[in-house]
C-alpha cells in the first residue's frame, strides 16, 4: 500500500482498546481495509466543488434558505439527579455503577 494512515501501532491501539483477539492475518486484512477506506475517503474529499453547489438530501433540493437553523447548545442541570440515582441497582458515591460484561471467546 503505497500510504498507509493507520499504522500497525495505531491499529494495535484500536484492537487493544476494543478488546479484541485477532490473528496476525485478521489484523493484516481489517487495517488494510480500513486503509483503502480511508484512501476513498481522501479521494472523495480531493474533488473540487463549487461553494455556491445547493445541497440535496436523498435527490431532492434542500437549499439554505429553508435549512433549519442549529439550536444553541444549553446545559441545564436536573435537579433530582439523586432521585435518579437511588432507581439504579447499584450505585457507590453519587455515581451509577454498571455491572461487570463477562468476557467470552467468539468462534
Amino acid at each position: 500500500m503505497e500510504s498507509e494512515t493507520i499504522s500497525v501501532e495505531m491499529f494495535n491501539e484500536f484492537v487493544q482498546v476494543a478488546e479484541l483477539e485477532l490473528t496476525p492475518e485478521e489484523s493484516k486484512s481489517i487495517r488494510e481495509k480500513m486503509n483503502e477506506q480511508l484512501r476513498v475517503i481522501h479521494e472523495l474529499e480531493s474533488i473540487p466543488l463549487d461553494e455556491q453547489l445547493t445541497p440535496v438530501i436523498h435527490g431532492n433540493p434542500y437549499p439554505r434558505d429553508i435549512q433549519a437553523p442549529l439550536r444553541e447548545d444549553i446545559w441545564k442541570p436536573f435537579e433530582n439527579t439523586q432521585g435518579i440515582i437511588d432507581q439504579a441497582p447499584r450505585s457507590q458515591d453519587g455515581y451509577i455503577v454498571s455491572p461487570d460484561v463477562p468476557h467470552q471467546k467468539l468462534g
